[in-house]
């Protein structure tokens, strides 16, 4: 059964008074004063293209709302029409969600704008498969004189329902696939060449190429980031990196660090380590009998656990050949699970697994306080506390294997954590078919699948080399 966001609960919900200071403070310190100028500049009615490639938690959905809410925050409750339009597009339905919570929250808590949810329903439209407003239909109607933003899952459904003339200021948030960039690029570079023509006026967009999953070589050529490094020496172009991640804790961030992002990547989010006695850990496998088995491996992973907010479960045995769960992985990560539910109660806890049928595999051994278990295309732009990953299949199989395939999907596997992550698989045997394919590989086509599996490679070899490794 689909479930719907209700967006309009959102328009009536209380925010608590939260201080603007903090927020300014972050975004008035580089890179983010240079970007919330450019944006700014943008938004003010200038043609532009924004572009900031940010690393995983650099906050760029926070910053939009940020942006959006103190820009619109002295004319979202006014009377009469708009000639301009602000639109925010993102892939799913939760970045869709999640951008207007936060939104609404800087909008009320931060601003103090205390307008009733009816006048605000006539200002906004949101629009996605998963989107509902059962008490403010308004919300999901077309965009007519009176609205000044939108948030949406894709163009199409924007563009298909814009009744009157306005300006449209685009910003995107580019977290995987987006289907409409072919028809932006051409915009973007006749911005670029000063002759801005039509009702887009410019774009801003913040993304990350190396969490963009999914796409064949084509596609990773029509990113938009990717297209708008292109034109960057433009006077009407900026590109501003985000390097700092404001949810991973350093320690954690370090393979992807060195393997995706060159070492252009500062963790500053706060790490934990868990807290247990040998007796506690015990009485916990005694009450849960099918956990008994792994009691070795679990006391070896919570003695590395006590110091280090990463450890890596290193198995000395591949994933199952030919099937898309493994029934020891799943039997020891939903045991981990378990015992961490107990031990930290105050905390949410995700099993990320690659297949649909492994994360089955998890769920039906139970349901578990404070934990969820999700594939890892389910989880971008999602987060948790703590995150147990568990690896897929790591043998090189002609290199047509879910990490081979899409080496990408490993470094959003690696960054969804807040405090700790967990993983769970054979790094060793990962790396050794990365190298393989790497070599192997010789067609022109597939030079972005090298560059990703040389990626992937570096990030397997610092994860080998950290001391939280614990080989079982």
């Amino acid at each position: 059964m689909t479930s719907f966001y209700d967006i309009g609960a959102l328009l009536e919900k209380r925010f608590e008074k939260i201080g603007k200071y903090t927020y300014y403070s972050i975004y008035s310190v580089s890179p983010y004063k240079q970007l919330k100028e450019r944006i700014e500049y943008l938004l003010a009615g200038n043609p532009a293209v924004v572009a900031a490639p940010g690393v995983p938690g650099a906050g760029k959905t926070t910053f939009y709302a940020f942006i959006l809410a103190n820009y619109l925050k002295d004319i979202i409750c006014d009377e009469g029409s708009s000639h301009y339009l602000y639109v925010y597009i993102a892939p799913t339905n939760d970045l869709v969600r999640d951008f207007m919570e936060k939104f609404m929250k800087f909008l009320k808590g931060v601003f103090g704008v205390d307008c009733p949810p009816d006048k605000l329903s006539e200002r906004i439209r949101v629009y996605g498969s998963k989107i509902s407003a059962p008490r403010y239909t308004r919300l999901l109607k077309a965009v007519d004189d009176k609205v000044v933003l939108v948030a949406s899952t894709d163009w199409q459904r924007v563009s298909a329902r814009i009744l009157s003339s306005k300006e449209q200021y685009y910003l995107i948030d580019e977290a995987s696939r987006m289907t409409f960039v072919r028809l932006f690029i051409p915009i973007a570079d006749a911005i670029a060449r000063g002759r801005s023509e039509g009702e887009i006026r410019g774009f801003a967009v913040i993304g990350d190429e190396n969490q963009a999953v999914g796409l064949s070589y084509e596609e990773r050529e029509q990113l938009f980031l990717h297209a708008v490094r292109k034109i960057e020496n433009s006077d009407y172009v900026d590109v501003i990196p985000l390097t700092i991640s404001w949810r991973l804790p350093e320690y954690t961030a370090r393979p992807i660090k060195y393997g995706f992002y060159n070492g252009n990547l500062t963790g500053r989010g706060n790490p934990l380590t868990i807290q247990a006695t040998h007796e506690e850990v015990k009485k916990l496998l005694e009450t849960e009998k099918r956990c008994k088995k792994y009691e070795k491996y679990i006391e070896m992973f919570l003695n590395v656990a006590m110091q280090h907010p990463l450890v890596h479960l290193e198995l000395g045995e591949h994933f199952r050949s030919g099937e898309k769960y493994d029934e020891k992985r799943a039997e020891l990560g939903w045991c981990m699970a378990y015992v961490l539910s107990q031990l930290v109660k105050n905390k949410r806890i995700s099993v990320v697994v690659p297949y649909t049928k492994m994360a089955f595999a998890v769920r039906i051994l139970g349901q578990l306080p404070n934990v969820v278990t999700a594939t890892v295309a389910s989880y971008l732009g999602r987060e948790d506390d703590i995150i147990i990953s568990i690896f897929g299949k790591e043998q090189a199989s002609n290199c047509n294997t879910y990490y081979m395939q899409d080496p990408y999907t490993f470094n959003v596997q690696m960054s969804r954590q807040r405090n700790a992550i967990y993983t769970v698989g054979s790094a060793e045997i990962l790396k050794m078919s990365s190298e393989y394919c790497t070599k192997l590989t010789q067609k022109k086509r597939q030079d972005r699948l090298k560059e990703g599996w040389d990626k992937l490679t570096r990030t397997l070899d610092m994860l080998l080399q950290m001391r939280s490794v614990v080989s079982i």
